[in-house]
């Protein structure tokens, strides 16, 4: 088993690269910002110094949104070569996208507080009836939030309207639940979570969290999230069971800390499974197209078209 960790610092991989060592897996680290995808006509090479990617059996990858122009085709291209990645293609366009998001979300009838999205600012006022205050209100250029504010009432809401001076390509108003965050990470199946209060409308830190057990409907919530989004592990933030947040990147020093886990642990072993299924897969597929090629020359060769 070989898995590559690809992420944009050494001290972020290691705890990872060294908990699947441990396990038996050889894994190495290299830095996200070293490889490059090369084009040319028809074929892409993955590139990076001192590496040869297409060697791996599997890659984690802790990458930020903000890198989505760069990861999504490496993720395009390490899944047409038949590597596992903990991010499928795609996620990253998702993640990156807040409005799309929760659109997203709420399609696959994950449980989100109430959403509204226009790309008028004219239309603020009229689709904020829909909703009842607090509301977290967010304008965007292009992805970008521009400004992202509470509001307690129409006359604040109308003052923000009014404040906009430049065009915006969206805005996004959402039912703000004040109540403590469930935050989770989640690995495949498992569910490691903390709760976290808010005090004046601000989350405190993870660290000074609390272990918290999600109940069965919360931890349904969470791995369906993370997998819309498109992650097989994730963070998934929640208020009263409804996601407000998904996140590639994972920090474990707090969430080891407050749970008294070691997540690395897991997701070594998350990524040896994975690995064996993906061999299987491949195995079978071979072993059928081999049976195909010999019963090919047969009379039960009608069989196989």
């Amino acid at each position: 088993m070989r898995v590559l960790v690809l992420a944009e610092k050494q001290k972020v991989a290691m705890p990872f690269v060294d908990a699947m060592r441990e396990k038996g897996i050889r894994a190495s680290y290299l830095r996200l910002l070293k490889v490059s995808l090369v084009s040319k006509h028809n074929l892409t090479l993955i590139k990076a110094l001192e590496e040869n990617i297409p060697k791996y059996d599997a890659v984690f990858l802790q990458a930020r949104l903000s890198l989505t122009p760069f990861i999504e085709p490496l993720l395009e291209e390490l899944t047409n070569q038949g590597i596992y990645v903990n991010a499928k293609p795609g996620s990253y366009f998702i993640g990156s996208n807040e409005p799309y998001k929760f659109v997203a979300l709420a399609s696959a009838g994950i449980k989100t507080p109430r959403t509204l999205v226009t790309g008028s600012v004219k239309n603020i006022e009229r689709v904020s009836k829909k909703i009842s205050y607090p509301l977290l209100a967010k304008s965007f250029l292009g992805k970008n939030v521009q400004q992202s504010i509470i509001v307690n009432n129409n006359k604040e809401l109308a003052s923000i309207v009014n404040s906009i001076k430049s065009n915006v390509d969206g805005f996004m108003l959402r039912e703000f639940i004040d109540d403590c965050v469930v935050s989770c990470i989640v690995v495949g199946e498992k569910i490691f979570a903390i709760t976290r209060k808010i005090n004046d409308l601000c989350v405190i830190d993870l660290s000074k969290g609390i272990s918290y057990k999600p109940t069965e409907e919360e931890k349904q919530n969470a791995t369906r999230a993370a997998n819309v989004c498109g992650y097989d592990i994730a963070r998934v933030d929640m208020v009263r069971g409804r996601v407000v947040n998904v996140d590639p990147v994972i920090n474990i020093d707090a969430f080891n800390k407050v749970c008294s886990e070691k997540i690395e642990d897991h997701i070594a072993n998350f990524f040896a499974d994975q690995i064996l299924k993906v061999g299987a897969k491949k195995n079978f597929t071979d072993e059928l197209r081999d049976l195909k090629s010999a019963f090919s020359k047969t009379i039960f060769s009608r069989f196989f078209k």
